[in-house]
């Protein structure tokens, strides 16, 4: 048993749960293969998003709660560990600060780059693509801290910040309606900006509230309670922050499930009551239950819709995160089943990485003038046969590119 610091709660037996990369792993090869199902044509409905206002769900949809959940999991193990080495909490809070100012960066310039005007920017689609995309490795990857290695992470670094910025200065998108053209938009935040707001709410209830499941169970509801506020009109008086964050979504709705995911890990802190594996599986199980029967009881006022992110579909997503974080538990940390996910385990574990090059890859053989996965195998079920094998390539691509000294790290 890891070496209990005074009251600070230490990862469990200081080591890495396997299960969580796996999950985490297996939700980016989900992304990636939804993802490119989006661009199919005759597939079944059951493969897409539900439409908005169909008070339904697809397994599609449960793909992004589970990346926001995954985040929840993993924060009681890192700021955990941080805080047994003793680092104070303005060096904490200062990681946290950054690393959500990373992901809203990336997030609105991948937002951004659907929406980019060619003649006003001055170059195409996929050279600002493929050009910021290679900034963003330039600057997130882990390079050698070494006395060798120390130039070069300076270096490249600062040539990554000099790519993005320039890739910001000229961009120029097609506004909506009358806009016009306009500069880089925050919009929605994107996948990634979404995921960084939820973090950063999170981290603070934890790091205020960390020695109480209890008081974690409360921002749960909390957080519930803020999106049915705003839909009730509660929060009009703050419509100027809605301009920007949608209090009642991105903050109330998405915090939502991360903080379920930090329930699950405060599971595996040495703190934790949970000391036995079939108690934690047992705590995750009545943590589905719970979370489930909320989103029921919930279910009537606003019904199921990951796009307008209810109360119901943040509930009943984070219950089925937790249903597969306790069989996953059970099957490769406990089983040792570890082998038979091998295969998502550079994307489990180089998950940004294995994020963004979809992205970068199509951008690049738009460059050369490949269209090949645009105009071939994008029709019914040969087309989801293609996209199960791109998602497979990406992740051996990530493989790859990982030995090779490619690991991004926010």
């Amino acid at each position: 048993m890891a070496e209990r610091s005074q009251g600070v709660e230490t990862p469990l037996l200081n080591q890495r749960i396997a299960s969580i990369d796996v999950f985490r792993g297996l939700t980016i090869l989900a992304m990636i293969f939804v993802n490119d199902l989006a661009r199919l044509r005759d597939i079944p409905a059951w493969m897409r998003h539900a439409p908005t206002d169909a008070d339904a769900m697809t397994f599609v949809d449960v793909v992004f709660p589970a990346f926001l959940f995954i985040v929840g999991l993993a924060i009681p193990l890192a700021l955990g560990r941080r805080l047994a080495r003793g680092e104070p909490l303005r060096r904490i809070l200062g990681h946290i600060v950054l690393r959500t100012a990373s992901l809203l960066i990336i997030g609105v310039l991948m937002l951004n780059m659907r929406e980019i005007d060619p003649d006003a920017t001055g170059i195409s689609r996929d050279w600002w693509t493929a050009l910021m995309f290679g900034g963003v490795v330039l600057v997130w990857n882990g390079y050698p801290r070494a006395a060798g290695g120390r130039c070069l992470y300076w270096t490249l670094r600062g040539l990554g910040c000099v790519v993005l910025i320039g890739m910001a200065a000229i961009f120029r998108g097609s506004g909506e309606g009358n806009a016009g053209v306009t500069w880089l938009r925050t919009g929605w935040w994107g996948i990634l900006g979404l995921i960084g707001w939820a973090y950063l709410t999170t981290c603070v209830a934890y790091l205020a509230l960390r020695r109480s499941p209890a008081a974690m169970v409360g921002m749960v509801a909390l957080m519930t309670a803020l999106s049915l506020g705003d839909r009730a009109g509660a929060l009009s008086s703050l419509a100027f922050i809605n301009e920007y964050v949608w209090l009642g979504g991105h903050i109330g709705g998405h915090a939502s499930i991360t903080m379920a995911g930090v329930l699950v890990g405060m599971l595996f802190v040495d703190a934790s009551a949970a000391r036995r594996p079939g108690a934690r599986i047992a705590w995750m199980l009545v943590l589905a239950v719970g979370l489930a029967a909320a989103g029921l009881l919930l279910r009537p006022l606003h019904g199921i819709s990951k796009n307008d992110a209810t109360p119901t579909w943040c509930l009943y997503s984070a219950a089925i995160c937790c249903v597969c974080c306790a069989g996953l538990y059970w099957l490769v940390d406990l089983k040792g089943a570890r082998r038979a996910f091998a295969f998502v385990g550079p994307a489990g574990s180089n998950a940004l990485l294995a994020y963004i090059l979809p992205g970068w890859l199509h951008a690049v053989l738009g460059i050369a003038g490949i269209d090949f996965l645009q105009t071939h195998f994008n029709t019914g079920a040969v087309g989801i046969i293609r996209a199960a094998v791109f998602a497979l390539a990406i992740l051996a691509l990530t493989a790859g590119l990982g030995r090779l000294g490619i690991r991004l790290r926010l």
